[in-house]
């Protein structure tokens, strides 16, 4: 996987209504897209092929920070057991060690759902997004190893669970609504540590890797945003605009740590009116009759 460019900033409406046009123009894209970046799937041990080679070589060519961490404030935290006051650094490890927790566990429940049925006929494309979000935990592993932390994430606290297991059992229209909900987030708060990662600018190979390693989950999340948006039709849309509302403040009572990075609820919702960052070289994801010519 190549490293992600720089470029202009731009951004869409992750809730905004597609034509038909753009609907098969989206999701003729991103199936292309899958097909380069992730290689063949294979269900029973929850791998993808290109994405195995890419982790041997990552993990082939490991660096390590150098520099103190306070292991004993980060624990504390991870585990729920004090909220000792902590460095920039170490905040941020415990930020990237919970964010996926809630999302892990529910793409463990739809995998299961493939497993234990016909996977025959399950959509190729959606089965790449859940393998997608289980390779994001072990980015997030080596993100926190790079930094001398060796950890298992934990399971939801039990209200996070329940509500994850009572979306699970939803219809399919209201389950993805609900979806792009937690895709959004996603998008923007990865986005928010991908910008943090500079905390670690004292060593700058350290600062390169996490930069790379949180750079490829947040460009995964905003292709899971668009493929949504592409899947979803306008009344699924509106519903799920309408839910974002109530997931924002579930959001921040389970990562209370985004609002001491900067990200609390106002400027979080700053950045969710601003639309959704879209990294260089996706042109089709944009708006407008230039993006359709380039589709």
């Amino acid at each position: 996987m190549k490293r992600l460019q720089r470029g202009p900033l731009r951004h869409f409406d992750p809730f905004r209504r597609l034509t038909e046009l753009e609907r098969v123009r989206h999701l003729d894209a991103y199936r292309s897209w899958l097909e380069v970046r992730n290689g063949e799937i294979d269900l029973k041990t929850r791998t993808l092929s290109r994405r195995e080679a890419w982790f041997a070589e990552l993990e082939s060519g490991r660096v390590a920070w150098q520099g103190p961490m306070d292991r004993d404030a980060f624990f504390q935290r991870f585990h729920g057991t004090g909220r000792p006051l902590m460095d920039a650094r170490t905040l941020w490890l415990v930020a990237i060690a919970k964010t996926n927790e809630g999302e892990s566990y529910g793409v463990d429940l739809e995998l299961r759902r493939f497993l234990d049925g016909d996977s025959a006929d399950a959509d190729p494309t959606e089965l790449h997004l859940f393998l997608e979000e289980q390779y994001h935990s072990r980015l997030l592993l080596e993100a926190c190893r790079t930094c001398g932390l060796e950890l298992e994430f934990q399971r939801p606290r039990w209200l996070m669970r329940s509500m994850i297991q009572g979306v699970y059992h939803l219809p399919d229209r209201m389950r993805f609504a609900l979806a792009l909900c937690g895709e959004t987030l996603g998008a923007t708060i990865f986005k928010v540590l991908l910008e943090n990662c500079t905390a670690f600018a004292d060593e700058p190979a350290v600062e390169e890797r996490l930069a790379h390693l949180i750079g490829q989950i947040w460009q995964d999340e905003v292709l899971h945003v668009a493929f949504l948006r592409a899947r979803l039709g306008p009344l699924a849309l509106g519903v799920a605009r309408r839910m974002m509302p109530l997931v924002v403040p579930a959001l921040m009572r389970e990562v209370p740590h985004l609002a001491e990075l900067g990200c609390d609820r106002h400027e979080l919702w700053r950045r969710l009116r601003a639309g959704v960052e879209l990294p260089p070289g996706f042109d089709w994801v944009e708006s407008g009759q230039q993006a359709l010519q380039a589709a």
